[in-house]
């Protein structure tokens, strides 16, 4: 087993290497909490996927492996965090009776550089995210910064207008004031997969990747349908 200086100043070694994106919960036994971003991070536009991951150990430290979990995620469902977290939990078995927080720190990082690409349909049209359009050509898709799901740049924007609408429709049935704060309002949605709180700034990028009359609009991608997915409430 190792001594408890030794473990101390490994606590020590995460934080010099990862800054202000490790908390130290505990130093002994340790117990941090790191914030793991894939090596594209360093341009946003790349960058799909993040996690917080947890890291606690006991006492028995490190003959006994750490406890791995998944404190936030980010573009990851389910079966992917599992298999982010069983990946990990490998590595942690691999090295024991071995100091490994930053090994584990690394493993984490380099998985998520692996899985740093949006994977699924477009949550609004239930069309692959990257679908192929009529010509050949791949659809445009964007994540929202608040959570990172991902849609078909046309299916956001269709859908915050729709948003927009549904709420100039309710604003002209409310009192006069309460409009300062319905304008506030309009300024921010909701995601409509996680619900969290996107801005409207958050999808202004997406306008430059589409034609003001996309053809997009014609195609069975974007059909009459797409009101009744969304979900909104």
């Amino acid at each position: 087993m190792a001594a408890e200086e030794d473990v101390r100043l490994e606590v020590e070694a995460v934080q010099a290497v990862y800054g202000a994106d490790c908390i130290v919960i505990r130093d002994f036994p340790p117990h941090v909490s790191v914030h793991i971003r894939p090596r594209t991070a360093e341009d946003s536009s790349q960058q799909f996927v993040e996690v917080i991951l947890g890291i606690k150990a006991s006492k028995q430290y490190p003959s006994t492996p750490p406890r791995v979990y998944i404190v936030e995620a980010k573009g990851l469902d389910e079966s992917r965090q599992t298999y982010l977290i069983t990946i990990i939990q490998s590595k942690a078995l691999e090295l024991s009776s071995c100091l490994m927080l930053v090994a584990l720190c690394e493993e984490a990082v380099e998985v998520l550089s692996n899985m740093n690409h949006p994977e699924g349909n477009c949550p609004l049209c239930l069309y692959p995210l990257v679908a192929k359009d009529k010509t050949g050509s791949s659809l445009p898709f964007m994540k929202l910064m608040s959570c990172y799901h991902c849609f078909h740049s046309e299916c956001i924007i269709r859908f915050w207008k729709w948003v927009q609408e549904e709420r100039e429709s309710k604003a002209t049935e409310t009192a006069t004031a309460t409009n300062l704060e319905s304008t506030r309002d309009q300024q921010k949605g909701n995601c409509p997969v996680c619900r969290k709180v996107f801005d409207e700034k958050d999808i202004e990028h997406a306008h430059e990747y589409l034609e003001p009359d996309t053809s997009c609009m014609a195609s069975p991608l974007y059909g009459e349908s797409f009101s009744l997915v969304l979900g909104f409430d």
